[in-house]
């Protein structure tokens, strides 16, 4: 059984500074704590924050994308604009008036189909599609209902997507994301191809790849590619463009700017440049991730990087 990611880094990084890990997950990995010196720190995966050196107030306000936005906006940070509606009326009774799935589809229309939605809890890009008309948006919310509660209704913008990682106030790395594709090969259907591409790049339970503009039972021609817009996380068949240890200088003040806004100490920060030159001089905060993966630096080679990032939070921790 493959263990989760958090967990191999903090293994390691126990390891490094000459502090005990012990699992106490039964060897499942999702729960661990790590120890020196008559000092100890809990961690984990899945829900829990892996990153002690982040308060519990500000890794949950960065889980809530609405409540993220409402904190950036308030201290005067670019965002991008949206609603806040609830796929079911489980709790309607608890919450104002205006939020459910037919006041989703008026406010779509009025912001202009197609529309971007995903969960407001969610991550790895799961269930974050584009939504072309108020059908589609109800069908939507039906499928989304059995996995979560509320979602976002976002303008469908065009720019290249960011994330800068910070650490205490610095960029630790810029990243560059790559729309995942499908390539026609003469044979087969969008549809098959979508379904290969999900089989073999797809997290475990993320959501399948969907696409606008292309039917499904059409036949790409040998060669032409079909970009599947939407979603570029590494979880959802996204890949990675070039990673630095640089950003450009806009995106990184914006990130940085963020990431203290909401008072976290490492947090990655994902961004679109909306200038028309793409000189990265327009860039806005799609969200704000306080418990970010460091898969990227896995797939560039940097483990290094990974490994500073661990040992100097333990190191702080267990001093």
């Amino acid at each position: 059984m493959s263990i989760p990611e958090f967990t191999r880094y903090a293994r390691e990084a126990a390891a490094a500074i000459g502090a005990t890990f012990e699992d106490i997950d039964g060897g499942r990995g999702y729960l661990w704590r790590v120890s020196r010196g008559g000092r100890s720190v809990l961690g984990g995966g899945g829900g829990i924050c892996a990153y002690p050196i982040n308060s519990a107030v500000a890794y949950t306000i960065s889980r809530d994308k609405s409540h993220t936005k409402s904190v950036l906006k308030a201290s005067g940070l670019a965002v991008i604009p949206g609603g806040l509606f609830f796929a079911h009326t489980l709790r309607a009774a608890l919450r104002d008036s205006g939020r459910e799935v037919a006041d989703a589809v008026v406010f779509a229309g009025r912001q202009g189909f197609p529309v971007f939605c995903k969960p407001n809890a969610g991550s790895r890009g799961d269930f974050a599609e584009i939504i072309a008309d108020g059908d589609a948006m109800r069908a939507y919310a039906t499928r989304l209902a059995p996995h979560y509660e509320g979602f976002l209704v976002e303008p469908l913008l065009q720019g290249a997507e960011h994330r800068v990682l910070v650490k205490d106030g610095r960029v630790i790395f810029h990243a560059v994301k790559a729309t995942p594709v499908i390539v026609g090969d003469g044979r087969t259907s969008v549809a098959a191809l979508i379904a290969a591409l999900d089989r073999s790049a797809l997290a475990p339970g993320v959501s399948a790849s969907t696409i606008t503009g292309h039917p499904h039972d059409s036949i790409p021609a040998a060669g032409q590619r079909i970009a599947l817009p939407g979603r570029r996380n590494l979880s959802a068949a996204g890949g990675i463009e070039k990673v630095s240890e640089q950003a450009p200088a806009p995106l990184a003040a914006l990130a940085v700017s963020a990431v203290e806004a909401l008072g976290l100490r490492i947090g990655a920060v994902d961004l679109f440049d909306l200038s028309t030159a793409g000189d990265s001089s327009d860039p806005v905060v799609i969200e704000v991730n306080g418990n970010p993966g460091l898969r990227t630096l896995e797939l560039a080679g940097r483990g290094d990087l990974i490994r500073a990032i661990w040992t100097s939070m333990y190191e702080e921790c267990l001093s």
